[in-house]
């Protein structure tokens, strides 16, 4: 039988000073560089794809409205080509509006020629006409 003997040595690291590795260092910003442009890159697409569908629905929604305002103005016109005929405007002046059609002599046609006189009246011509009376 054998026996076995282990000796213990307490070794202290405490006063081991390790110098920084700068290749390593180096070599890791470079990667945390390299991660953070792809990261970028990859938030960036992101931010044009949900760019390029947002604009897809505001445009789709905008010629629908276009759709919607093109059959109103069609509306719009139909009904006034319908106001404008002729034949219900006489019906309105006619019945609920209780016009007739003029005699003879009830239309005057005024025109330019005609020099601009006021009628002649003996009052009228000695007396101008002023705001106040002195």
């Amino acid at each position: 039988m054998s026996i076995e003997v282990v000796f213990e040595k307490r070794i202290s690291n405490a006063t081991v000073y390790r110098d920084t590795d700068v290749e390593q260092r180096r070599q890791c910003v470079l990667l945390m560089g390299l991660a953070a442009v792809f990261v970028l890159g990859l938030l960036f697409y992101g931010w044009q794809q949900y760019r390029w569908i947002r604009l897809g629905y505001e445009i789709e929604s905008l010629q629908k409205q276009k759709e919607d305002l093109l059959g109103d103005q069609q509306k719009l016109v139909l009904e006034r080509t319908t106001l404008e005929r002729g034949e219900r405007i006489d019906w309105i002046a006619r019945n609920e509006l209780g016009m007739v059609v003029a005699a003879r002599g009830q239309i005057v046609n005024l025109t330019r020629d005609l020099p601009n006189t006021a009628p002649a009246s003996s009052d009228a011509a000695e007396a101008p006409l002023s705001a106040a009376k002195r």
